[in-house]
C-alpha cells in the first residue's frame, strides 16, 4: 500500500504533483471510552496547508463525535477506520482546499472570511470564488479564520509589520499624565449617557463614535472607556444582550484593522470594571458574559486559550493591564474555560444541553402544578369542600361494590347453568343406556321366538 495519496485521493493520475500522507490511526481504550488517535494529523494538515485542527474538526462534525486535541495527541471519540476517515477528509478537501473553478489545491493563504461568506482566491487560475458557507464547519472557520497572506508578504512567513512594532514601543513609553487621566475620566462618565437601549442599534453606534472621536485616544484607552460605558451596572441583563451587536461592531469595525488587540483591551476594561470598580461584586457573571461574547462570535476559542496562556498579553501590551485583575478574571472564568476545553461545539452538545434544560423546566413546572393542586385541596378542605369529596368517594366505593356483586351473581348464574348442562348430559346418557338395554332385550326375545317357531316347524315335518 502506497504511503502517499493524491489531493484528493479520488484523483487517479499517477503523475499528479499534489500529494498528502495516507491517514494513520490507532485505537485507544475500550467500551464507552474507546477513541481513535489520528497519529499523523500534523503531516496531513501540513500537506493540505491548512491549520492542524481543521481536518479533525470537520471530520468530527461529520461523525457527530467529540475531539480531544493535545500536543502529540489528536483524538476522536469512538472507533473509526482510516478508510472511513479518508472519505470524509476528501469531502473536506473538495469544500475547503480545492479551488471551486480549477479544482487544484491552490487557495491556501488566500481564504478571506466575511460575515456571510467565505471567499478564496486561487493562486493557479486567479479566480475568486465562494466556499461552502452552509456547512456546520463554516461557523468554525469564521470563528477561527486561517492566516491570510497579503500580496507583499512572503508566503508562509509570519512577520509582524514594522508599524505594529512601533505601536508597541510607543505604548511602553506612554505615561498617563494628569490631563490624560482627566480625559479618560470624562469619557468614562459621559459615555453611558450616549447608550440608550430603547433606540435603534445603528443610532447608538453613531452616537458612541461621535463621542469617542472627541478624544484622541490610543486603541487601548479607547476600548477601556468603551467597556466602561457599554457594560451595564447590573451586568447580566437583557440590556447587555441588546448591546452585544454594538460591542461586535466596535471590535470588528472601529479597531484600526486589529480586532484581536481591541478585544484584548476590551477584556482589560472588563476586568477593571468587575474587580476594581465593583470590587468583585458581580464576578459570578463573568462566565455568562464571556459565553455571550463567544456565542456572538466576538470572542473565539483560540483567542481565549491564547489569553489563558499569556500569548495575547505578550503580543499586545497595555499600560492599563493589571496583573491581579487578570489573575482574578481567569479564576472567575474557570467554568467558561473548562467549557471551552471540552469542545462546546462538538457534535450535538448544545442541543443536548438545551434538551436537558427543557426537561428540567418541564419537571419544575410539573412539581409546581402538583404543589398548586395540593394547596387547592387544602383550601377546599378548609372551606368544607373536603366533605363533598368524601361523599363522592363513598358513592364511588358503593358503585364499585355493586359492580362486584353483579359480577359475582353473573358468575353464580354461569356456574348454575354449567351444572344444569352437566345434569342434562348425564340424564341423556342414562336414557341412552336404558334405550340400549331395552333394544337388547327386545332382540333377545325376538331371537327366542324365532327359535320356537323353528322348533315347531321341525316337529310338523316329522
Amino acid at each position: 500500500m502506497e504511503s502517499e495519496l493524491n489531493i484528493p485521493s479520488t484523483v487517479n493520475d499517477p503523475h499528479y504533483r499534489y500529494k498528502m500522507p495516507r491517514i494513520q490511526t490507532t485505537i485507544q481504550g475500550s467500551g464507552n471510552g474507546i477513541k481513535t488517535n489520528w497519529v499523523n494529523l500534523p503531516d496531513v494538515s501540513n500537506a493540505l496547508k491548512v491549520p492542524v485542527e481543521y481536518p479533525i474538526k470537520f471530520i468530527s462534525r461529520e461523525l457527530g463525535a467529540n475531539t480531544d486535541i493535545k500536543p502529540n495527541s489528536y483524538l476522536i471519540n469512538g472507533s473509526h477506520s482510516a478508510e472511513d476517515m479518508q472519505k470524509l477528509l476528501d469531502k473536506f478537501i473538495k469544500k475547503y482546499v480545492l479551488c471551486p473553478k480549477c479544482h487544484l489545491p491552490e487557495i491556501h493563504g488566500k481564504i478571506k472570511v466575511g460575515k456571510k461568506d467565505i471567499k478564496s482566491t486561487c493562486r493557479s487560475c486567479g479566480s475568486t470564488c465562494k466556499l461552502d458557507s452552509a456547512h456546520d464547519f463554516a461557523a468554525y472557520i469564521k470563528r477561527n479564520p486561517p492566516p491570510y497572506e497579503e500580496d507583499d508578504k512572503v508566503a508562509g512567513e509570519k512577520v509582524a509589520p514594522e508599524k505594529e512594532k512601533e505601536k508597541e514601543k510607543k505604548k511602553k513609553e506612554t505615561k498617563i499624565d494628569k490631563e490624560l487621566k482627566k480625559n479618560i475620566k470624562e469619557c468614562c462618565l459621559g459615555l453611558p449617557d450616549k447608550i440608550k437601549d430603547e433606540e435603534p442599534i445603528e443610532k447608538n453606534i453613531d452616537e458612541i463614535k461621535q463621542f469617542l472621536a472627541k478624544y484622541d485616544f490610543s486603541l487601548d484607552l479607547k476600548f477601556y472607556c468603551f467597556t466602561f460605558g457599554i457594560i451595564p451596572t447590573e451586568i447580566y441583563t437583557k440590556s447587555f444582550e441588546h448591546r452585544l451587536p454594538i460591542i461586535k461592531h466596535f471590535i470588528e469595525k472601529e479597531s484600526d484593522n486589529n480586532p484581536d488587540e481591541a478585544l484584548y483591551n476590551f477584556l482589560i476594561g472588563f476586568q477593571d470594571l468587575i474587580f476594581s470598580r465593583q470590587k468583585g461584586k458581580n464576578k459570578i457573571y463573568v462566565p455568562s458574559v464571556l459565553y455571550y461574547l463567544y456565542d456572538r462570535d466576538i470572542l473565539s476559542e483560540d483567542f481565549w486559550k491564547d489569553y489563558l496562556n499569556g500569548v495575547v498579553q505578550k503580543k499586545y501590551q497595555s499600560i492599563l493591564n493589571s496583573t491581579d485583575g487578570e489573575k482574578q478574571l481567569k479564576e472567575s472564568a474557570k467554568d467558561f474555560s473548562d467549557w471551552i476545553e471540552t469542545g462546546p461545539y462538538e457534535g450535538d452538545e448544545e442541543e443536548k444541553k438545551d434538551k436537558e434544560k427543557e426537561k428540567e423546566e418541564k419537571e419544575n413546572e410539573k412539581e409546581k402544578e402538583k404543589e398548586k393542586e395540593k394547596a387547592e385541596d387544602e383550601e377546599e378542605n378548609k372551606k368544607g369542600k373536603g366533605k363533598e369529596k368524601k361523599k363522592k368517594n363513598k358513592k364511588k366505593k358503593k358503585a364499585e361494590e355493586k359492580e362486584k356483586e353483579k359480577e359475582k351473581e353473573k358468575l353464580k348464574q354461569k356456574e348454575k347453568k354449567e351444572e344444569k348442562e352437566e345434569k342434562e348430559e348425564k340424564e341423556d346418557k342414562k336414557e341412552e343406556k336404558e334405550d340400549k338395554k331395552e333394544d337388547k332385550k327386545e332382540e333377545k326375545e325376538e331371537k327366542k321366538e324365532d327359535k320356537k317357531e323353528e322348533e315347531e316347524i321341525d316337529i310338523d315335518g316329522i
